[in-house]
C-alpha cells in the first residue's frame, strides 16, 4: 500500500483520518491562499485543495497526498479567519440568525493524477 500523507497541519483533519483507521504523516504545504479576483467559492477551495496536495506530491511521488481547505461563505462571499477577537466577534454577529455555507474541498494526488471534490453544507445560525 502506498504511504499516504497529509497536507495539512489540521488537528481536526488528523483526527477524522485516525478515526477511520488511516496510518499518514502530516507534511503542510505552504500554498498562497489569496482569492482570484472573480472566482467563485467553490472553485476557491477545490483549487486550494489541489493546490496543496499537489505541492507535496512534488517531493513525494511515490505517495498519495490528500490535500483540503475548507471556507464559510456567506452570499457568495467567503469569510476568512478572524484576525482578532473584535474580527471574530462581528463574523459571528453577521451570521447570527442567517443561513450561510460551509464548503470543504478534498483532493488526492497519486500516480500522476489528482481527483478532486467539493462538499457545500448549509449551515442555520441561531440568533
Amino acid at each position: 500500500m502506498a504511504r499516504i500523507i497529509l497536507a495539512s497541519a489540521s488537528p481536526r483533519r488528523s483526527e477524522l483520518l485516525r478515526q477511520i483507521g488511516l496510518t499518514f504523516s502530516i507534511q503542510p504545504a505552504d500554498v498562497d491562499e489569496t482569492p482570484i479576483p472573480g472566482e467563485s467559492p467553490a472553485v476557491y477551495v477545490e483549487r486550494l485543495a489541489r493546490a496543496k496536495a499537489e505541492a507535496v506530491a512534488a517531493g513525494a511521488p511515490e505517495a498519495l497526498v490528500l490535500g483540503s481547505d475548507t471556507s464559510v461563505v456567506m452570499d457568495e462571499v467567503i469569510l476568512g479567519k478572524p484576525v482578532s477577537r473584535d474580527d471574530a466577534v462581528a463574523t459571528l454577529q453577521r451570521l447570527s440568525g442567517q443561513v450561510h455555507q460551509v464548503m470543504t474541498a478534498i483532493a488526492l494526488v497519486g500516480a500522476g493524477q489528482c481527483r478532486s471534490l467539493v462538499v457545500t453544507t448549509d449551515v442555520r445560525f441561531r440568533t
